[in-house]
């Protein structure tokens, strides 16, 4: 008999990123019966849409026949106001301490209750990688999740390559009529259709 095994789920609370991490763990639990996963979702600041969504996650009775082995823990936001632009990047740090306990029960419930799943691994947002240290101290390993789709990662790869080999600066050509052919890609892709992130100095 295979051994029971538990995977943590930290999505971005944006919701692009939420609807996709919880569609990959509903894939990997009708995959494997013996696999279960907890979601640490985070309520943001201001953002009512991702809050409901997350409620009707909880919620849901219906669904949870249907996801039985996905449940949700949800972390109190902290209690400061932040700029949403500056949210995402400081979730780390404000709720890494929470995540930190959050996976301790986790852990601490496996250990007291027989049959229980074992921890696993981390499945961690792409923008939430500096967690990989937190998987690291629980001994388990981590997995980047990247919510976009193949054409745009083999994007984010041919950027970041012409960047770190031919030094180009993308917030140079931002008015420029330059075009890259991208592998990922059929057509050429003007830097005016750069996502803007790539235009900031």
């Amino acid at each position: 008999m295979k051994k029971k095994a538990e995977l943590v789920f930290i999505p971005v609370p944006a919701m692009g990123h939420l609807v996709s991490a919880i569609q990959l763990a509903k894939l990997l639990v009708n995959l494997n019966f013996n696999l279960s996963i907890k979601v640490l979702a985070i309520k943001p600041p201001r953002d009512a849409k991702v809050s409901a969504y997350i409620n009707s996650l909880t919620a849901d009775t219906t669904a949870a026949a249907t996801i039985s082995r996905i449940k949700f823990i949800v972390l109190q936001q902290s209690g400061a106001e932040v700029d949403v632009f500056r949210f995402t990047g400081s979730l780390v740090q404000t709720h890494g301490p929470l995540v930190k306990e959050a996976v301790a029960s986790i852990v601490e419930h496996a250990n007291s209750v027989p049959d229980s799943p074992r921890l696993a691994g981390f499945v961690i947002d792409l923008f939430l990688t500096q967690l990989v240290d937190l998987a690291n101290k629980f001994g388990v390993p981590s997995y980047a999740f990247f919510t976009a789709g193949a054409g745009f990662l083999g994007f984010q790869f041919y950027t970041q390559a012409l960047h770190d080999e031919q030094n180009v600066d993308f917030v140079e050509l931002k008015d420029s009529d330059t075009e890259f052919t991208i592998p990922s890609y059929v057509n050429p892709v003007s830097t005016k259709l750069f996502p803007s992130v790539y235009h900031l100095p």
